[in-house]
């Protein structure tokens, strides 16, 4: 039987893909590990939002935060291992902070569809739920430049989850109060490419999340914030085209309830011609994107 969750000491993959990679003005860590044999899955991830750094202010508008999006095939789960991170999900994009101890819905909807938490600390977020991912622990009170942090459309350093009986009785427990550093267990899950292994990295992607297609992600969204990279039509196409390959769909106006499953399959559809347009221009296959994408932001860049 597959196991319900890693054990937290799994060794990083090798080079390139293992890490850690520092990312987004080094507020943002992340390691690859090696997914143990019981575990139905296809990537496992160790995330850490750096407590003490000034982007971590912008809570859902850091940059590592994507937009509210769902996956077809395959369910993320993660634990907390230390800090607190924020989720918001389902289409009334309900948020909650999650701690090591417990999970603390912050906005009024129906809790009930909320991905809920299991006695084992793991919050399983299933195939079509909406979510994405962000900081809720403090930055510093100094900020950076206004064009480094869109200041006008940033969230506040102080969480209100931190004013309530729960936060501050949470952050008694913390070795830097709210500052303190969030890591996170994450891992995308079943296994659903039956197929060989894909290019030179050996990967599951096409179409489940792997190591390389998150770290090709996550480094070419890196080197966009950091202006080292212009976020020119083919870039973003290439964005785009990883999402489309991993079955992720992204989301228009969650709220709008009359809209149904249109929320989705709009931006899909869009998603899918996007596709199609570019391999009229771009022969290269999702695959290439993403080999070339970490061999020019990650093994150049050592």
């Amino acid at each position: 039987m597959p196991a319900s969750r890693p054990t937290g000491t799994e060794p990083r993959l090798p080079a390139p893909l293992g890490g850690p990679h520092k990312l987004f003005d080094g507020s943002f860590v992340i390691e690859f590990l090696q997914i143990p044999a019981d575990l139905d899955a296809t990537v496992l991830m160790r995330a850490t939002y750096l407590g003490g750094h000034e982007l971590t202010t912008l809570g859902k508008k850091h940059p590592q935060a994507p937009p509210l999006h769902i996956h077809f095939y395959q369910a993320e789960s993660f634990i907390v291992e230390s800090g607190a991170a924020g989720t918001t999900t389902t289409y009334e994009t309900i948020d909650t902070i999650h701690t090591t101890d417990g999970a603390y819905t912050q906005t009024a909807g129906r809790a009930t569809a909320v991905p809920t938490r299991s006695p084992a600390g793991v919050t399983v977020i299933p195939p079509y739920v909406p979510h994405t991912f962000w900081p809720s622990v403090a930055g510093p009170r100094t900020s950076l430049p206004r064009e480094k942090t869109n200041a006008k459309h940033s969230v506040s350093p102080e969480h209100p989850f931190w004013a309530t009986t729960a936060g501050q009785d949470y952050e008694r427990t913390l070795p830097s109060g709210r500052h303190t550093d969030t890591t996170l267990l994450i891992w995308g899950h079943p296994k659903t490419n039956t197929g060989p292994p894909t290019g030179t990295l050996t990967s599951d992607f096409p179409p489940d999340m792997d190591a390389a297609f998150f770290l090709a992600l996550l480094s070419v969204v890196d080197a966009v914030h950091g202006q080292r990279l212009s976020m020119s039509p083919s870039v973003g196409a290439a964005l785009m085209t990883t999402q489309t390959a991993s079955g992720a769909a992204m989301i228009l106006a969650p709220r709008a309830w009359w809209l149904g499953p249109l929320r989705w399959a709009i931006p899909w559809a869009l998603q899918v011609a996007l596709e199609w347009t570019r391999k009229l221009v771009d022969r290269r296959s999702v695959v290439h994107l993403v080999e070339e994408a970490i061999a020019r932001e990650v093994v150049r860049k050592r």
